[in-house]
């Protein structure tokens, strides 16, 4: 079986399906799929595709970046992570949902990351509004 890291290496992207609820309500678990590519150019809120040192890929965003680490979060989750930067395997530009793809690049995407990355402390909210908006 091919590693997302020797994909993207061979065909400078990777595309899955997504499984888990981290990103919920951005990504949904088994409905929505997203396109990696090599991380360049990283930044604050970038949703990045990494292995954790027990070997599990991890769909996040970046809260912080430095010139070795990065402190990661879910979506969906309150607990913050650090990462170091060569765990990092590619970045997301795009993700389909119901056929549609939708690219971080859009103005639909970046009002998600403005409304919903700018305070922890209302990311529960925001979760369960968002969720119920979007159902």
């Amino acid at each position: 079986m091919n590693k997302p890291e020797d994909i993207i290496k061979t065909t400078g992207f990777y595309s899955a399906p997504v499984h888990g609820m981290s990103m919920y309500p951005l990504l949904y678990n088994h409905r929505d799929s997203v396109y990696i590519v090599k991380p360049e150019n990283l930044k604050k809120y970038d949703v990045v595709l990494f292995r954790r040192n027990t070997n599990q890929l991890v769909l996040h965003r970046i809260l912080k970046l430095s010139t070795d680490t990065a402190v990661m979060c879910g979506d969906n989750e309150y607990k913050k992570g650090i990462i170091k930067r060569k765990q990092i395997i590619g970045k997301m530009t795009e993700f389909c949902r119901n056929g549609k793809v939708i690219k971080v690049s859009s103005f639909r995407y970046k009002l998600y990351t403005h409304c919903f990355c700018f305070s922890f402390k209302t990311k529960r909210l925001l979760t369960h509004i968002y969720g119920h908006l979007t159902k």
